[in-house]
């Protein structure tokens, strides 16, 4: 039976809480975060180059993992050194002298488990080998097997919180789940990792009574079809500034959409650490935001709530990397048709939706809108509407009353502030298209466009080609 460190629980106690108690009381540089289980193998030729205990529970025999890196073989500075004492001659010869190597980053229960296979004959995780020099992460329960599927030598028990209770088993089969990134209206985002490739990505689980529980059933938001939304446009977009769907499992109670995972955080997060932004950063992120934006009208669609959240950065690097997310609130739009939903985040929704309560007909100018708004935090770190100016913020963008009241502004060229002024008007019909927000004079920034273009990581051609056009001066109008 396991030991019970604490001295106070009863005999009759569970194994999993005296593997908790024992987890629970260790020093942090000694903290127990794994469990090596022999199923077909004796552990008891342990190596010297690290201390190791071995417990006797429930007729098993273990090793608490407690080091960043275990390693096993039949070389003696491993370890766990196999030896005929520990298998069979014949699995034995077929056992490299480090067969496999199982790590936890710096000892920590919210890191991942990996497990290494060095050997030429093979390691095996529930039946499927690894590959050589190639790793995988390691579950709970996970069986570990030498040289063949069939030698199921070892069962691995994780030591760190369960993060997967309650989720479907397609999600917990293909992804290991790991610690919550945010969470938004409509549900949270984790990070996990597939299990077979180590690959990182944000999952977004949206529960739908979440929806379907408005106090407007007739409202579109209430529908839930619209759940799915989010996840039938992203599944057919392919941008580099538009976030990337790599999976979606559809469940009756929440959708769960897997994305690609931005290191950088969110803008917001961004604007916040920095106060402000450079004129210099500012451009060169909002050109990216209109390259995305340009994508998605071209094809339709209207993503109806930009703001900083919903724009996350690949890096922690100033120059970075920049992809439009969280289409929750999009909706295809035809040809003759018009949105009528009530929907984006207050400070950023434009003027027309809130004065006819999402009632009336309104198009994509709203995203307009939306990135005037954007480009304007970012350049002094403040919102042209806020409730802290007198007025309800409400009113403000109803009348398109604002003003460049920070000190920053100072230090901010004409043909931002211009541009900014054209974003937000308020009548939609005089609000600049995408294409010629695109084309105005802020934006002709040779630097700017060649760096944006080397992190979008576009050919050389495609770049040589907009450069271009995007440089050529303008063309006169005719004379009437």
């Amino acid at each position: 039976m396991a030991r019970d460190t604490q001295g106070t629980q009863g005999a009759t106690q569970s194994q999993a809480s005296n593997i908790w108690t024992q987890v629970e009381s260790q020093p942090m540089e000694t903290v127990i975060w794994g469990r090596l289980y022999g199923k077909n193998i004796k552990i008891k030729s342990l190596g010297t180059r690290r201390k190791y205990k071995i417990i006797y529970t429930n007729s098993s025999l273990s090793i608490d993992l407690n080091n960043e890196e275990f390693t096993a073989g039949r070389g003696e500075s491993n370890d766990l050194i196999l030896t005929l004492n520990d298998l069979p001659e014949k699995i034995l010869t077929r056992i490299s002298k480090v067969h496999f190597i199982i790590k936890r980053d710096n000892c920590e229960l919210t890191n991942p488990v990996y497990i290494q296979d060095l050997s030429r004959n093979g390691t095996f995780v529930n039946n499927e080998k690894i590959g050589m020099n190639k790793k995988r992460i390691l579950k709970n329960d996970d069986i570990i097997s030498l040289s063949h599927p069939t030698y199921k030598a070892f069962v691995f028990k994780d030591l760190s919180p369960n993060e997967a209770i309650g989720l479907p088993e397609e999600i917990t089969r293909t992804y290991y789940i790991n610690r919550k990134l945010g969470s938004g209206a409509y549900g949270l985002v984790r990070l996990v990792y597939e299990t077979r490739t180590c690959e990182q990505f944000a999952m977004k689980i949206v529960k739908k009574n979440m929806l379907t529980g408005s106090a407007q059933p007739t409202s579109n938001l209430s529908d839930p079809e619209r759940v799915l939304n989010e996840a039938k446009i992203m599944k057919n977009l392919t941008h580099p500034c538009v976030v990337r769907m790599h999976d979606i499992v559809d469940k009756p109670d929440s959708v769960y959409m897997v994305l690609e995972f931005m290191r950088g955080g969110d803008l917001l997060h961004r604007i916040i650490s920095k106060k402000l932004l450079s004129e210099e950063t500012s451009k060169l992120y909002f050109y990216q935001m209109c390259q995305a934006v340009k994508y998605l009208h071209d094809r339709g669609i209207t993503h109806r709530d930009l703001k900083p959240d919903n724009v996350l950065l690949e890096s922690n690097d100033e120059d970075t990397l920049l992809k439009v997310s969280d289409f929750g609130l999009s909706k295809f739009v035809q040809k003759d048709s018009v949105m009528r939903t009530l929907c984006g985040t207050p400070l950023y929704v434009a003027p027309e939706v809130l004065s006819t309560g999402g009632r009336a007909a309104y198009t994509k100018k709203v995203d307009i809108w939306s990135l005037g708004v954007v480009l304007f935090t970012c350049l002094s770190g403040t919102l042209p509407f806020s409730d802290e100016y007198g007025t309800p913020a409400a009113e403000q963008i109803k009348r398109g009353k604002f003003a460049f009241r920070h000190p920053a502004w100072k230090m901010v060229s004409q043909r931002a502030k211009t541009l900014i002024n054209q974003m937000l008007i308020v009548d939609p019909e005089k609000r600049p298209s995408i294409d010629a927000v695109l084309q105005c004079s802020w934006l002709r920034d040779n630097e700017m466009f060649l760096k944006a273009r080397r992190l979008m990581k576009l050919d050389h051609m495609e770049i040589e080609e907009e450069e271009n056009n995007f440089l050529e001066p303008p063309t006169k109008r005719s004379r009437r």
